[in-house]
C-alpha cells in the first residue's frame, strides 16, 4: 500500500483505479517473453528421437561402394553404412560418458587400432566371425549407455581398441578393390574421425536437449539397431 496520490496501491495500478502501462522489472513477463514458446525437455527429447530415426535412412553399402575409389569411398564407408556410422556414433558417445579423458585417448586407439587392423586383413590376416562380433558391439556399446555403466579407464581403452579393430576390418573389405587405392586410408581415417567426434559432440547435446535420458534413450535405439542387425533384419 502506498500513502501518496496516484502511487500504486498493488503491481499494476494506480490510486485512482487505472492500470499503469509501464512494466516492472518485478512484473511477470506476457507470454510471448517467456519460455511458453521455448521447446520443454519432451519436446527437445522427440527432436533428438526424430533426428536419431532419420539418420537410420542414411544410403546402406550399396551408394557407399559406387562412390568414386580413393578418398572419397574411404570416407563414405564410416559416414554410409549403418553399422559403422552407428557403431562409431555409439563409441563416441559412450566414450564422452566415461570421462576422465578417455574420450581422446580412447578415439586415438580406436583409430589406429582400426587401421592396422585394416592393413592386416587386406595383407591376408582374416579372423572369423568378425561382422557378427561388429554387429553385436553396438549391441554392447547402446546397452553401457543405455544403462549409463561407465568403466575403469583401462576396460575403456581395451573396449575401445577391440571396437575400432573390427570396424577396420570391416571397411578394409567392403569396398573390395577401391581399397588398393592408397587414397582410402586416408579418407577412412578422416570419415570415422568425423563420426567419432559427432559421437562426441552428439553427447553434449543429447544432455542439453533432454539431460541424461536423452542418451540413454539413444543408447537404447543404437542397442535395437544392433539386434536388428545380428537377426538379419538390416
Amino acid at each position: 500500500m502506498a500513502t501518496g496520490r496516484g502511487q500504486c496501491l498493488w503491481p499494476g495500478r494506480t490510486q485512482s483505479g487505472g492500470t499503469r502501462h509501464t512494466l516492472d522489472r518485478t512484473d511477470p513477463l506476457p507470454p510471448s517473453r517467456t519460455g511458453l514458446l521455448q521447446p520443454g525437455p519432451p519436446m527437445r527429447l522427440s527432436i533428438a528421437l526424430i533426428a536419431m530415426l532419420a539418420m537410420m535412412l542414411v544410403p546402406g553399402p550399396v551408394l557407399a561402394a559406387s562412390v568414386p575409389p580413393g578418398f572419397s569411398s574411404g570416407l563414405a564407408g564410416p559416414v554410409l553404412t549403418y553399422v559403422h556410422l552407428f557403431g562409431l556414433l555409439g563409441l563416441g558417445l559412450w566414450l564422452d560418458m566415461q570421462g576422465r579423458g578417455t574420450p581422446g585417448a580412447g578415439a586415438g586407439l580406436a583409430l589406429v587400432v582400426g587401421v592396422l587392423a585394416g592393413l592386416l586383413t587386406r595383407a591376408g590376416l582374416h579372423l572369423p566371425y568378425t561382422g557378427l562380433a561388429l554387429e553385436a558391439s553396438l549391441l554392447l556399446l547402446g546397452g553401457l549407455l543405455a544403462a549409463t555403466l561407465t568403466l575403469p579407464t583401462l576396460v575403456g581403452l581395451v573396449i575401445a581398441g577391440i571396437v575400432g579393430a573390427l570396424h577396420g576390418i570391416s571397411l578394409s573389405q567392403w569396398g573390395g578393390p577401391v581399397t588398393r587405392n592408397a587414397l582410402f586410408w586416408p579418407g577412412m581415417l578422416a570419415g570415422c574421425v568425423l563420426v567419432m567426434s559427432s559421437g562426441v559432440g552428439l553427447s553434449a547435446t543429447l544432455y542439453q536437449l533432454g539431460g541424461g535420458k536423452a542418451s540413454r534413450v539413444a543408447g537404447a535405439l543404437i542397442a535395437v539397431l544392433g539386434v536388428l542387425m545380428l537377426v538379419n533384419i538390416l
